[in-house]
């Protein structure tokens, strides 16, 4: 009977011993709690597109630094950013929604409303210190996503060349990154780190300037990469690295010439809105790949709160989903739909493009449509719209749905009051930021498709470029071949008015300020910048007038210019000035 039961104990000894067995090899290992994770980082690389990691098969070693994390953690293949720029980009990743409902299309047009709930709010909610390091402009406080944060560090000294804001180095933010972590220390926290260093222009410091002559925007990466080492030897050495949940991702990536763009903002390809994605979560599975399932970066947000037991408030509405199963399950498999848009091509009067993808297929929905098959198509170089048409329709129906329910219906979001300066930052940044967006999800497909306006978009983005730096003659030959294939395009008619007006050609600069407001005579201005851009035009009509000595004429746009902008110091004391040289006395009374 004992060897009976000893028999026994030994038998369930063994069967324990198998399942566990089974749990570590199938099962990730994990064995984290909330109670393991004390501390959150969450690092964002600007304009970071995956392939370009060497832990995502980049053949050259750009991130040694980063792989070794890879290593030590789980890396998401198939990740999905909803929007290729920056700043509606990091609304999603903060808030787990998508633009249609966070509102925050483009980097110019609205700031996140404080209705929204971000993770920095969640998480200093539950007790958690939370800080932002910030290395560019386009993530500024004012626009409201420093929301939940108790230091927002965006007040850097720019770097200025050319009058091009170049943001804060990834040194830069490394070492405050560091401090703030001595300090610190003995606290529950949650730090985001932003790295804008592969955004344009790309001149990556010494040695990877060297080392990556041949393309220097995979440099910036590896000097981005090296930088996020200085934080993780910091964790290290203060004995935090074990407690700490580390997120590395990006917020969109850089179509490096494919598709005819350049850079991003415009297209939503493939280069574009695939990102990293990796996690080094305490205790968890090392090693490991989710090679076939999409997730998006709307998930982050709600896979922190996931891994450390923390409720999502109801009001935040959440669209991401939790991926800490990934963590826990084994042969876990999703079958899930994600989105992603620009709205950039409606800035030329062109349409939206309107995206969703699966594990295999994804459709952009716009005047053409698009239909690839990613498996077999990674480059999205045959469109199947045609030849799949159920496929197509299926996605674009599934679409629908998304934007039928996901969309905020409240249509009292918080407009981003127009600064010029911002615009000139952007523009300085390769941003084209004049023209509105109109926030219209409906599939109209009577508009300019996106691929036939890709050219003038390029061309307007030079263009910005030789303004920038003050090539007034090149800029002046680029923008009238421009308007010689679009003589009714307001924007490149306001460029050629400034240009002549730089250049000191008074009676050009008229002309073509004129042409302007013949244009949109008796059309009604419907946003702040519509109104901002006719009011700057009057105002250059009247410095031309009256360095022309036509009095008359500057008086009449002065006070068209503060109809629109009443009381503006700067065209008062033009106004005066025009009325000196009028010699009406009695005008000039009046105005004092």
């Amino acid at each position: 009977m004992k060897y009976s039961f000893h028999k026994f104990g030994v038998l369930v000894l063994l069967l324990v011993l198998t399942v566990a067995a089974i749990a570590f090899w199938f099962g990730g290992c994990f064995s984290s709690s909330a109670k393991d994770i004390r501390s959150v980082i969450l690092i964002s690389i600007d304009t970071c597109r995956a392939d370009y990691l060497s832990c995502y098969g980049y053949p050259k070693k750009t991130t040694p630094n980063i792989d070794a994390i890879a290593r030590e953690g789980v890396l998401f293949k198939k990740v999905v950013s909803p929007v290729p720029l920056t700043f509606p980009s990091h609304c999603s990743m903060f808030t787990g929604t998508i633009p249609p409902f966070h509102q925050v299309h483009d980097n110019a047009d609205r700031e996140l409303r404080q209705a929204s709930v971000t993770i920095a709010e969640i998480m200093q909610r539950n007790g958690y210190k939370t800080a932002a390091i910030i290395s560019s402009a386009i993530l500024d406080s004012s626009l409201g996503i420093n929301q939940g944060f108790d230091l927002y560090n965006d007040d850097y000294e720019k770097e200025k060349k050319d009058d091009v804001d170049n943001g804060r180095r990834a040194e830069e933010v490394s070492r405050l990154a560091c401090r703030w972590l001595e300090q610190s220390a003995g606290e529950k926290f949650f730090l985001f780190l932003h790295y804008f260093d592969p955004h344009i222009p790309y001149d990556p410091p010494e040695p990877f300037a060297t080392e990556f002559a041949d393309n220097l925007y995979a440099g910036e990466i590896a000097y981005a990469d090296h930088c996020i080492a200085q934080v993780i030897q910091k964790l290290k050495d203060l004995r935090l690295y074990d407690s700490t949940l580390i997120i590395i991702t990006a917020d969109h990536g850089e179509m490096l010439g494919e598709h005819e763009e350049a850079e991003h903002g415009y297209f939503i390809y493939e280069s574009a809105i695939k990102v990293p994605l990796i996690l080094k979560v305490p205790g968890g599975p090392q090693g490991k790949s989710i090679d076939n399932d999409v997730v998006g970066l709307i998930d982050i947000a709600p896979t922190i709160c996931g891994f450390l037991g923390i409720s999502i408030p109801p009001n935040a509405n959440v669209q991401g989903e939790d991926l800490s199963a990934y963590f826990t399950e084994s042969n876990l498999e999703r079958h899930r739909y994600i989105y992603c848009e620009s709205l950039y091509p409606m800035r030329y009067g062109g349409n939206s493009l309107l995206c969703l993808l699966n594990n295999r297929w994804k459709y952009i929905q716009t005047t053409r449509p698009e239909l690839y098959d990613l498996g077999k198509d990674p480059n999205e170089t045959f469109n199947l719209a045609h030849s799949q048409p159920k496929q197509a329709h299926l996605l674009q129906e599934h679409l629908r749905l998304i934007l039928d329910t996901q969309s905020q219906k409240d249509q009292n979001a918080d407009t981003l009051t127009f600064d010029p300066e911002r615009i000139k930052r952007l523009e300085s940044l390769g941003y084209v930021a004049t023209g509105s967006i109109e926030k219209d999800f409906r599939f109209d497909q009577s508009k300019t498709d996106p691929k036939d306006l890709i050219h003038l978009h390029e061309q307007n983005k030079k263009l910005n470029v030789l303004l920038i730096t003050k090539q007034y003659e090149q800029a002046k030959l680029l923008c009238s071949k421009l308007l010689s294939e679009r003589p009714n395009d307001v924007y490149l008619h306001y460029k050629l008015g400034e240009i002549a007006y730089e250049l000191g050609d008074m009676e050009e600069a008229v002309t073509h300020f004129s042409s302007l407001l013949s244009l949109v005579k008796g059309i009604q201005l419907k946003s702040e910048e519509d109104i901002l851009n006719i009011f700057n035009t009057h105002h250059k009509l009247g410095l031309a007038f009256y360095k022309l000595n036509k009095f008359e004429e500057a008086v009449v746009h002065f006070n068209e210019a503060l109809k629109l902008k009443p009381g503006h110091r700067e065209v008062l004391n033009d106004l005066a000035a025009a009325l000196s040289g009028k010699g009406d006395a009695g005008s000039r009374q009046e105005l004092k």
